[in-house]
């Protein structure tokens, strides 16, 4: 006999109790049917693969397995993501649980850890990057698990994430066939395929809590999935604009909202500051007072990014890209779900990231440039990624999706492709000769196969094997087997194989096996002058790190760059035009940190405003790409040290100036804390070069350099101090603090 829950939820057989405790907790007197047909199999311990549409209640159902399974003593949950801002999110929501005495945790990034300290939590939620560190480290808390979630499942398609994410559900189902795994997906086309892999218990829904009309915009008027046509009110003429109008100032109740996906980042801010310019002015007097106080709240950037972004918050509108800074970003994104923000333009890599629904959706773009295509139409599966996010639960009554035609002939077109049509299947793409290459390393490496034999039981439990013959990869197995014997990752004796040093090194530190290749004949070369340019880019011509494409009109200040510093270069230059063009950017890309780390053309360290004229980037490329090359540079490092190279030092003391983006007569005052590169800067101009010049300043004279104020000025004081010499000071902050908090991403303190 199953539970009732005071909201009037029925709760079968075998599920906790604690599950009708967090119900309540959130409000929740009714489950939608994807739920409720859910709970059964959650109750019996079944895997189950969820295919509903967006915001159809998918979280409401791993969040509800992961209680009823992690109450049990001594059992632990693993909530996988594909993207960091994600991973964020349903932390901040699955920290309710600590209400339960269910204890949550948050784990990104640094793949060179086991991470013991979490054996602490209930539950973890973490990227499938970070699981497969992991699993690398045969970290000991993970045969604890007996829930396992994997959000975003549909993304096995993605060439980049999909060979980890089925790596690591591969793994989980040979190390721990006992948990109960569950796999969240959008629609597609053969989710049955998923679930047959996995052994999984298929629900699959068309349910919506908020009715969701799909259509073609053309003209001023919107062609729906029944074939009639509505009219839009027409206030300027362009259709994207009155439609994004239609919605926000014509709506019954005042509260309407528009999301618009256009293709670049450059659009989507030439978009959004056009539209505040027409709807700025039709606001309320109250709306552009909130408003106001949105741009109040982005700090004082004078980067073309930042200013950009006030410019169209000031009317009403922003832009959403991954250009944008953390803190800039999670504005943005509290400002329109508050329903300040009237209208958000994004790149579609916002349909597969964190929950922003608005009521009406408008794909602008369709079309995208991809490699021997460069009007290639976006697949039908992130279209309606896209429409999802149509129809706010407790705000809607009816969501509204429309894709823009920008000529009649289209419309007959986009109706067929994109809203009559169905989401393409989804297919492994483990078959790739990189991802082979490094998750067959990392099965080596971490001995969770031995031989050829286990290496092929591996391979045929994989959603690769499930889809295809395993002799159609039979080819490319064995030529990365023997290009890890060549470059001496591994020994093969016979059948046996068996992992190196160096083979075990790689895989630990999560990098691709072709990027210690070069990293390791960097190391061991012996150039003419070692210098910072010569450690970055060795760095930078790893495959690891995202290079800067080198634009026409750059080729021949790169080609100067090379040939200037051809002593210092600790690779060749290749011949190959392929090779070639890939070490330009590589050139380019070291440029980019010698200007971050203050080597570059003026001799101090850029500021993000530099940064974004030189190179066009915004912070949050910025963050992205000095994240990456310090992971890059830490595993030169280690590397040195393996093959004890005489280089190791100096590795050390650039990715040391990466982290903190500073020149190297700044390093002694980088470590005080309450110092980032900006505040070090200007105390080493100011005459203060170190701790002990702290020491013998006062904290007046500290106080008085720009950005610092008297409370930070004790603070570091008293750092460098310590205990025994702490200057008590009571008295209030002074006028001088006013405005002087850091603000950038180049501020870091």
């Amino acid at each position: 006999m199953g539970m009732k829950g005071e909201g009037g939820v029925d709760l079968p057989e075998g599920m906790d109790g604690r599950v009708k405790e967090a119900l309540d907790m959130w409000g929740i007197k009714s489950l939608y049917p994807p739920q409720k047909d859910s709970f059964p199999a959650i109750a019996e311990g079944k895997n189950l693969v969820v295919c509903v549409p967006t915001a159809a209640g998918k979280s409401l159902i791993a969040y509800s397995a992961i209680i009823n399974k992690v109450v049990k003593k001594g059992k632990k949950a693993l909530y996988i993501v594909p993207l960091r801002a994600l991973a964020s999110e349903k932390f901040e929501e699955l920290k309710q649980l600590n209400r339960l005495g269910i204890k949550v945790a948050l784990s990104y990034g640094d793949f060179d850890d086991d991470d013991r300290y979490l054996e602490r939590f209930d539950v973890v939620v973490a990227t499938s990057e970070k699981a497969d560190s992991l699993l690398r480290h045969r970290t000991r808390w993970l045969s604890d698990l007996s829930v396992i979630v994997a959000d975003e499942v549909h993304l096995l398609n993605d060439k980049g994430r999909g060979p980890t994410l089925e790596v690591i559900l591969t793994r989980f189902k040979q190390l721990n066939p006992k948990a109960q795994m569950i796999c969240l997906s959008a629609t597609v086309k053969n989710s049955a395929d998923i679930a047959g892999w996995l052994g999984a218990e298929l629900i699959e829904s068309d349910f919506r809590p908020v009715k969701l009309s799909e259509g073609v915009l053309y003209g001023g008027s919107v062609r729906t999935s029944d074939g009639k046509e509505r009219a839009l009110t027409a206030d300027t003429g362009d259709p994207v604009t009155d439609a994004v109008l239609d919605v926000v100032l014509h709506s019954d109740d005042g509260k309407g909202q528009a999301l618009v996906f256009v293709y670049t980042r450059r659009n989507a801010e030439a978009a959004a500051v056009n539209m505040s310019k027409v709807l700025g002015s039709r606001l309320s007097g109250a709306d552009t007072a909130r408003l106001t106080e949105v741009v109040d709240g982005l700090g004082g950037s004078d980067s073309r990014i930042g200013k950009r972004l006030k410019q169209a918050v000031s009317g009403g509108a922003a832009f959403h890209h991954a250009g944008l800074s953390n803190e800039h970003r999670k504005l943005i994104e509290v400002a329109f779900k508050e329903r300040r923000i009237k209208v958000l333009f994004a790149t579609p890599t916002l349909a597969a990231g964190i929950n922003l629904p608005a009521r009406r959706v408008i794909v602008r773009d369709w079309k995208r440039f991809e490699q021997f295509n460069p009007q290639a139409p976006i697949p039908v599966l992130e279209v309606k990624q896209m429409f999802g996010r149509a129809g706010r639960p407790r705000f809607d009554t009816e969501g509204q999706s429309y894709i823009y035609a920008r000529n009649e002939e289209e419309v007959d077109l986009l109706m067929e492709r994109y809203i009559w049509g169905e989401a393409e299947e989804i297919y492994s793409k483990l078959g790739s000769f990189p991802a082979l290459r490094m998750h067959i390393l990392s099965s080596f490496a971490t001995n969770y196969v031995r031989d050829m034999d286990e290496l092929w039981e591996f391979i045929r439990s994989t959603f690769f094997a499930y889809q295809n013959d395993t002799w159609k990869i039979t080819t490319d197995v064995e030529d990365v087997i023997s290009f890890l014997e060549e470059e001496e990752f591994i020994k093969v004796d016979g059948d046996k194989v068996e992992a190196t040093d160096f083979g075990k090194r790689v895989a630990r530190l999560y990098i691709d096996p072709l990027s210690a290749v070069i990293l390791r004949k960097a190391l061991l070369s012996e150039p003419k002058k070692l210098t910072t340019f010569s450690i970055l880019q060795a760095a930078c011509y790893t495959p690891d790190i995202h290079k800067m494409f080198v634009r026409r009109k750059e080729y021949e200040k790169i080609l100067e760059e090379i040939y200037s510093r051809e002593d210092e270069l600790l690779m060749d230059i290749p011949t190959e035009k392929a090779d070639y063009d890939f070490f330009l950017a590589s050139v380019k890309s070291a440029i980019f940190l010698l200007e971050w780390i203050g080597d570059g053309e003026l001799g101090m360290e850029a500021n993000e405003e530099r940064l974004e004229k030189l190179f066009n980037v915004g912070p949050g490329d910025i963050r992205s790409k000095v994240e990456t090359a310090k992971w890059i540079l830490y595993s030169m490092r280690e590397l040195a040290r393996l093959f004890n190279s005489p280089m190791a030092k100096a590795v050390d003391l650039v990715a040391l100036r990466v982290e903190h983006g500073i020149k190297r007569e700044l390093l002694e005052l980088i470590g005080v804390k309450g110092v980032g590169r900006v505040r070090a800067r200007r105390l080493f101009d100011a005459g203060i070069k170190g701790p002990d010049d702290i020491r013998s300043s006062t904290v007046q004279r500290l106080s008085s350099v720009h950005g610092i104020g008297r409370v930070l000025a004790l603070a570091i004081k008293n750092e460098v101090l310590g205990p025994e010499g702490e200057i008590l000071e009571e008295d209030e902050p002074g006028e001088e603090e006013v405005g002087t908090g850091q603000s950038r991403l180049g501020d870091f303190s």
